[in-house]
């Protein structure tokens, strides 16, 4: 039987290491065939924005991205990023234009809430906070 395995994430890119250890660990998780959640929260939003411009590091959106794709078979690899905190930071409008269930970026990262999280943590094996 597959593993699942959600990773909440509430660390942006560039300011720490934690975006690079959390696609790191999901690399090596979905090598061992656990599928993955993943949970972009607070300033975690940050990781899959299309339109970050690093300069001399590591595109971390790049790197999420290719993960991502490489997650549409199994094992699987889902990603949700927080409406909420999406729109407090100016990744998305609070008005309709994003709702609940829309795609986010063109990496296949979704607008969700609190509520879907709940549901991931209900039906995940472990779960990792990385703050």
């Amino acid at each position: 039987m597959v593993k699942t395995l959600t990773f909440i994430v509430t660390k942006g890119p560039y300011s720490s290491e934690i975006p690079y250890t959390v696609l790191k660990l999901v690399k090596a998780a979905r090598k061992k065939n656990v599928n993955i959640n993943l949970f972009f929260y607070l300033d975690g939003t940050f990781i899959s924005h299309h339109k970050q411009s690093p300069g001399d590091y590591p595109n971390v959106q790049y790197i999420t991205h290719d993960l991502l794709k490489k997650g549409l078979l199994n094992p699987k690899i889902d990603a949700i990023a927080c409406i909420k905190c999406t729109h407090a930071r100016g990744i998305t409008h609070g008005d309709d234009s994003f709702k609940e269930g829309s795609a986010y970026t063109y990496e296949g990262v979704i607008i969700g809430g609190l509520g879907d999280l709940a549901i991931w943590l209900k039906n995940s094996d472990k779960t990792i906070l990385i703050s």
